[in-house]
């Protein structure tokens, strides 16, 4: 097991949010009056009646006033004083956030894959052990050398989605086919003047195929969203049926979750909180459909009280057996990360170690955070996003913290 070291988080894993010409109409003046709706709808409250106004404070703090980062807000805690449900803002313009609203969680889908997979080597339709190569000959020149563990466990060295985003010249110089580095420079240009473009899967699978591994499997730790759309089309593959099928019969319905789909496409089925691109002057987009084509790595929608009991049960053993549990939770490298999920010692005073991970993108955020025995769980789910880097990564400490407050306050 590698060492444990203090987890910040994971920044969240950015789908670019592009400037259009046609702006969102709102009035600032109903929008503010819209954002200071608060729902305080405590559950089986606890012992004081203050408790819930803890919910309302942060969920205020969010959607309201000068450090507002979303349009709306939803937060469930469930501990030792009793479960808190809250939603504050708006879901879509005009119409009020609720605490079962569904909404996107990005990359905190990541946990979902990984326990999917996991259910999978319970049933030895597949091992952690297994390349890439095996179950998907051909995909990737380098798949003999990476295998299920690594791509879940951010060790495959296989480039990001973020990586050609932040940084698209660096990396586009660095793919091996010529004629693929003309097409994505000319890509680029035409994403200029077509900034509703939606990058498909295929697509990242051509450009990770065409970059060298930025590291040998298995030695180093870098963030990879194309690793996870990897992993689930191997799971698709070892069981024979679709993800969506497989999250069903294996998570979703022996779970009861009435809420939770696996739905990576642009166009989100059932009810759910439109995605919002947050730009400078609080100027909104409504950019829900905007899912970059990140499939197994962001799909699932969901609302807060479903992920929470997904959170719980796992962390119980009522969806792994201790073995796959394990696995799970093992620290595979020096940035704390096990397989979809984040190991911090950053907890609260009388339980130190936590598990969680964060997501972002698309006009969502979310964070989530659940100690090892399951009796203690915050989520909070936004439906905004901001249009710079500097912006996003002060929107992921205000829900970052909003978060850990609600997990240590219960």
């Amino acid at each position: 097991m590698a060492t444990h070291v203090p987890f910040r988080p994971l920044k969240p894993r950015r789908i670019g949010i592009h400037r259009r010409t046609f702006w969102l109409a709102v009035a600032i003046a109903v929008l503010a009056g819209g954002l200071a709706v608060l729902i305080d709808r405590a559950v089986s409250g606890g012992s004081s009646p203050s408790r819930p106004s803890i919910v309302k404070r942060e969920l205020a703090g969010l959607v309201d006033g000068p450090g507002r980062v979303a349009p709306g807000a939803i937060a469930y805690v469930d501990g030792p004083r009793g479960v808190w449900a809250g939603a504050a803002g708006v879901a879509v313009i005009g119409k009020p956030m609720e605490p079962n609203t569904r909404v996107r969680l990005n990359s905190v889908s990541k946990m979902w894959t990984a326990t999917l997979i996991l259910k999978l080597v319970e049933q030895h339709k597949l091992t952690l052990g297994d390349t890439v190569s095996h179950w998907l000959p051909g995909l990737l020149p380098y798949g003999r050398q990476i295998n299920v563990q690594e791509l879940l466990s951010m060790t495959s060295g296989m480039v990001d989605t973020n990586d050609f985003q932040d940084r698209p010249m660096h990396y586009l110089a660095r793919l091996t086919d010529p004629a693929l580095r003309a097409r994505m420079v000319a890509l680029a240009g035409y994403i200029k003047t077509h900034p509703n473009y939606q990058p498909s899967t295929q697509l990242w699978l051509q450009l990770a195929a065409a970059s060298p591994l930025l590291s040998a499997p298995g030695t180093t730790w870098h963030y990879s969203n194309i690793g996870y759309i990897v992993a689930g089309m191997i799971a698709a593959k070892a069981a024979g049926a679709s993800l969506s099928t497989l999250f069903d019969r294996l998570i979703i319905d022996p779970m009861h979750l009435t809420s939770t789909r696996y739905n990576p496409e642009p166009k989100v089925i059932g009810a759910h909180a439109h995605g919002y691109g947050v730009f400078p002057k609080w100027k909104l987009e409504d950019i829900t459909a905007l899912t970059g084509g990140e499939a197994a790595n962001d799909g699932i929608v969901t609302d807060a009280a479903d992920e929470a009991h997904f959170l719980k049960d796992l962390m119980q053993g009522k969806i792994l057996k201790f073995a796959e549990l394990e696995a799970l939770e093992t620290p595979y490298s020096t940035a704390s990360y096990g397989l979809g999920v984040g190991v911090s010692q950053d907890g609260c005073a009388d339980e130190a170690q936590v598990f969680g991970h964060e997501g972002a993108g698309g006009g969502y955020m979310s964070a989530v955070q659940v100690s090892p025995d399951g009796k203690r769980v915050a989520v909070v789910l936004l439906n905004g996003f901001a249009s710079t880097i500097t912006a996003q990564n002060h929107e992921e400490s205000v829900m970052v913290d909003a978060m850990k407050r609600l997990y240590c306050a219960n």
